[in-house]
């Protein structure tokens, strides 16, 4: 449920906002899995195995239910994600035949950029995320153990073949040896600044899952005895490592090759380009690049867009999974809570597909709003209280965790949303994007967010009863 497309497109991206090097980001990111994303990642897990319960009513039976409307908010948010992140499902399986027809890289850096635009904003994208839906909806309707695992288990080893085919096209390019020297370089200077521990951050909670309520839901299906700290650092570190793989597979092939596809740029340019959406260098550039191969290019363009969409797809179904058991504890039967979210799922994400702007806003919004999740998470802890949680709901699913974990719920984890949370609105306000910072209907705005959450937090306080209505008390035994 971690790996996926943010490991691919994403990573490599932000890694280059730092010319002096990758390593002045991968340090903080390496700090963060540890300090945020697994400690999460551990809650997570032993809530979802005490509670056998989704989103909702797990942490609405750990605030109260009279607050059960502030931890919808995690399920809420989540759900706002795989609105608009099927529509990059759809996307890269689209590239994956336009690839081997040849379409795409042999365009020009202009019309390649007017291609992806044209494409990420009509019918075809439109039917891209009904296609990942459908597919999502499909494992999700056969269980977490004969539908979610079977997927996983065919998808994640064939995403890995491809991307360490990927890594040895692109490690044995000339010139890929600096990229791979770049990776690692340290910014001494840079790294004593704020801006790459906040861009660690945000990649580790994006990246990992921390937060977002997808591995509570899949342990609520998981065996009650289990080493809750053992499967999230498994999943930290493993999450971790594919993006590494990932960095392998494009930096270098970067290096080697944007001298021949991009004269006048340098490498560490073309792998900035931020392109319509986000996508500059996974839909603009990845397939000139390639194309710079000879007549394999497209095949193996249509490979990394083969590996993107496995990889999206993994992390889709997590999130129909988590939308799905979360309408499931209102009463619905699972069919038909899986009908329902494909529907809404659709409906809610036609605008993202039809319009770049409104993909780029929904990003801005519910990423940010995942941060205000992990926060939610260690604010249901504090209310368990910090050492009984500790103690009755990880330790007694197989754990041996000492009282040193008691302090990430309590202080760094509340302290990390508040650094970052200020930063990121900081940036809002100084960037070019926000010219009015405020006003709810900029793209990349303060307002924007607040607008959306607080509309969020309206709705799901009107419906608390509704949402509160079948939580049962924590001493329940779970059914």
């Amino acid at each position: 449920m971690a790996i996926g497309a943010g490991n691919i497109w994403r990573f490599p991206r932000i890694m280059s906002k730092f010319e002096g090097g990758g390593g002045t980001f991968l340090i903080p990111w390496a700090v963060f899995l540890f300090t945020w994303s697994i400690p999460l990642l551990t809650i997570e897990s032993a809530i979802g195995k005490r509670t056998r319960r989704g989103v909702i009513h797990s942490l609405g039976m750990m605030l109260g239910r009279g607050k059960t409307w502030i931890g919808a908010f995690v399920a809420l948010c989540t759900t706002g994600i795989m609105c608009y992140y099927a529509v990059i499902a759809g996307w890269c399986g689209i590239y994956v035949l336009q690839s081997l027809q040849g379409q795409v890289g042999q365009m020009d850096f202009p019309d390649a950029k007017a291609h992806f635009e044209d494409l990420a904003q009509g019918w075809v994208s439109a039917l891209g995320l009904v296609l990942a839906f459908l597919v999502a909806g499909h494992f999700v309707a056969r269980g977490v153990q004969r539908g979610i695992e079977v997927a996983n288990r065919i998808l994640l080893p064939t995403l890995f073949v491809l991307l360490f085919v990927l890594v040895g096209i692109g490690l044995t390019r000339e010139g890929a040896g600096a990229g791979v020297s770049w990776m690692f370089q340290v910014d001494a200077k840079a790294l004593l600044s704020y801006q790459p521990w906040l861009e660690g951050l945000s990649q580790s909670a994006w990246s990992t899952g921390a937060g977002w309520g997808l591995l509570l839901v899949l342990s609520a299906s998981a065996k009650k005895k289990g080493n809750n700290f053992g499967n999230a650092m498994i999943t930290g570190i493993g999450n971790n490592c594919a993006s590494l793989i990932a960095a392998f597979a494009t930096i270098p092939a970067v290096f080697a090759l944007a001298p021949l596809a991009a004269p006048g740029n340098t490498p560490v340019q073309v792998l900035g380009t931020n392109g319509p959406g986000n996508t500059g260098l996974a839909m603009v550039w990845l397939p000139k690049l390639f194309a710079q191969i000879g007549s394999s290019g497209n095949l193996v363009s249509a490979m990394f867009f083969l590996a993107l969409t496995f990889a999206a797809l993994t992390s889709l179904i997590a999130m129909v999974e988590l939308a799905t058991r979360s309408v499931m504890d209102l009463g619905v039967p699972r069919k038909k809570a899986i009908l329902l979210i494909s529907f809404f799922g659709i409906l809610f994400g036609m605008p993202s597909a039809w319009s770049l702007e409104v993909f780029s806003n929904q990003d801005w919004v519910w990423g940010l709003g995942l941060i205000l999740s992990g926060l939610l998470f260690a604010l249901a802890v504090m209310k368990i209280g910090v050492g009984r949680f500790r103690e009755h709901w990880i330790n007694e699913e197989g754990d041996g965790i000492g009282r040193w974990f008691e302090i990430f719920p309590l202080v760094l984890i509340p302290l990390q949303f508040l650094v970052l949370i200020s930063w990121w609105f900081y940036q809002s306000v100084q960037g070019d994007w926000a010219k009015n910072p405020l006003d709810p209907f900029e793209t990349f705005s303060i307002g924007t967010c607040l607008a959306q959450w607080g509309l969020a937090f309206l709705v799901l306080f009107l419906f608390n009863k509704r949402l509160a209505r079948d939580i049962p008390d924590l001493d329940t035994p779970p059914s």
